[in-house]
């Protein structure tokens, strides 16, 4: 909880003031320094404390808009409590349209990070000494990765019941309850007692109208949740569907793929997956579903290989009870790259 001045990154920011500041997060080969976008608000009148971040990974762009969206929405003179939007936490992989640093490594595996190690540790220190330290809640926007797409989703630990209530209302249609991975920023908020939304939604490299409409009507929704704001806009959807375990689903054969199915989509078992067939035509092979599921994500490539992964599908469990519902008062494949 908030009350009165905060202090971040070595700034002080008083109630009802926004402090745009830039600390330092690494240095280029020729000693310029890399820095921090953030924003920070300190509401008029008390409150929790969140934080919203995006670009973890450098090609996951659509949460950067989210970000800049939100900020245009908030006015820290009706806000209560302090919000920390980072809009870009992997300023060099932006730079260069990558997922990883330019070490090449992946900086949501480098969380909580160390003031003397990788340039990936040395980021995620400062993200989690800044950022999700002082927080009690957390957003972190993410897309599919490279060749990839996802329907809009938020991945919630499996124990977090503060986690979960949050995912209700923010009203993305699908909460996939997923472990934590070691290393990722989810984990280490965790380790903190910090609940975090992740929320993945459309493909790296470009904007996606309808994952950024999502994202930022979730936002605030988790703001008016926490007693942040007063008003928010509708959810996306009131009743999000429940998916628990999720796998991804490969080609036995190469060629062109033509796929049956979109992300988002219900398949039931023996339903027509996909058929791939060789350049010739003379060679085709299709795939059935074998159980119900979800399709959560795809691969968006049209050409493909044996033991590539092209459709990711998740397990419904129990749909969880909408947001005015008064009861609510009260894959993981090693070369899976998705989030976390």
């Amino acid at each position: 909880m908030t009350g009165g001045p905060i202090a971040v990154a070595g700034v002080t920011v008083e109630p009802g003031e926004r402090r745009d500041l830039a600390p330092s997060a690494s240095e280029s080969y020729t000693g310029d320094r890399t820095t921090l976008p953030l924003a920070a608000i300190n509401g008029a009148e008390d409150g929790p404390r969140l934080f919203v971040t995006a670009a973890v990974h450098g090609d996951e762009l659509n949460g950067i808009e989210t970000c800049r969206r939100l900020l245009d929405r908030l006015d820290p003179a009706e806000v209560r409590g302090a919000v920390v939007v980072v809009p870009i936490v992997n300023v060099l992989g932006v730079q260069i349209g990558s997922r990883y640093l330019p070490d090449r490594r992946d900086l949501n595996r480098a969380f909580p990070g160390s003031h003397s190690g990788s340039m990936a540790a040395r980021i995620a220190r400062l993200v989690s000494d800044e950022v999700i330290g002082q927080s009690d809640a957390g957003i972190d926007l993410h897309t599919a990765a490279n060749n990839r797409t996802n329907v809009s989703q938020v991945r919630v630990a499996v124990d977090d019941e503060v986690a979960q209530n949050l995912a209700v209302a923010f009203g993305a249609p699908f909460v996939l309850t997923a472990k934590l991975r070691p290393g990722s920023l989810r984990a280490a908020a965790n380790e903190r007692g910090v609940p975090v939304l992740t929320f993945e939604g459309g493909q790296p490299l470009r904007f996606d109208e309808d994952a950024i409409d999502v994202a930022l009507r979730g936002s605030l929704r988790v703001m008016q949740r926490l007693d942040m704001i007063d008003e928010a806009p509708d959810p996306a959807h009131q009743a999000p569907m429940v998916l628990n375990e999720s796998r991804w689903l490969r080609a036995d054969r190469g060629g062109l793929l033509e796929l049956h199915c979109g992300i988002g989509d219900r398949i039931v078992a023996g339903q027509p997956l996909w058929t791939t067939t060789s350049p010739l035509g003379a060679e085709r092979a299709s795939v059935d579903a074998t159980e119900e599921g979800y399709v959560i994500g795809a691969t968006t490539l049209p050409l493909v290989q044996p033991g590539q992964a092209l459709l990711h599908v998740a397990l419904p469990g129990d749909r969880l009870p909408a947001e005015d519902d008064p009861t609510d008062e009260e894959d993981d494949d090693p070369d899976v790259l998705d989030d976390w």
